[in-house]
């Protein structure tokens, strides 16, 4: 007797499919909420008083855990009468010693490159906390990983929705029904 379901390869592809893109669509979500936060946050950094910075050491450092490298650099500007010596970072990277692959390939000799170009001296703009001080952002700079984030949030946003909408139309165009003989 024919019952008219499925066989159970198909139910088990289209479980697979249709899992895969509930997945996407909880990284959808996640990926929202961060892209909403960091873009309040970084409207907000947009908005404070900005100052020109000199720069007084930049380098390219291990993170505490010294498994990733990242660009430290000691700022200081003028607020209020005030000279402001405080730090500005870039996002980091694996360090050289713990890579084995690595895309985009020398991310390292990028930072290590602008570090270069940036020696004491060079000035920079920045944007302080009107509440704090020492608190600065770089809104806009050529800093490879610092700056903004909203950028790449939005396109990972993007692909995770599309693979999301992708994913669940393909488990639900999924043919549930056997041909009958």
């Amino acid at each position: 007797m024919t019952t008219g379901s499925a066989p159970k390869t198909q139910l088990t592809w289209r479980g697979f499919v249709g899992l895969m893109g509930l997945f996407a669509g909880l990284c959808t979500i996640f990926a929202l909420v961060v892209t909403v936060a960091e873009g309040w946050q970084e409207h907000r950094q947009a908005q404070w008083p900005a100052a020109v910075a000199r720069i007084q050491g930049c380098g390219v450092d291990p993170t505490s855990s010294g498994e990733r490298s990242q660009i430290i650099c000691r700022l200081s500007y003028v607020v209020g009468g005030d000279e402001i010596v405080t730090k500005v970072y870039s996002r980091s990277i694996p360090s050289p010693k713990t890579v084995i692959w690595e895309y985009p390939s020398n991310s390292i000799g990028r930072l290590e490159e602008w570090v270069d170009a940036h020696p004491e001296g060079t000035e920079i703009e920045v944007h302080y906390d009107p509440a704090n001080h020492k608190k600065a952002a770089l809104v806009a700079t050529d800093m490879p990983l610092g700056g903004p984030r909203t950028p790449s949030n939005l396109r990972l946003l993007g692909f995770v929705a599309v693979s999301c909408v992708v994913l669940l139309a393909i488990a639900r165009s999924v043919n549930t029904t056997r041909p009958r003989t």
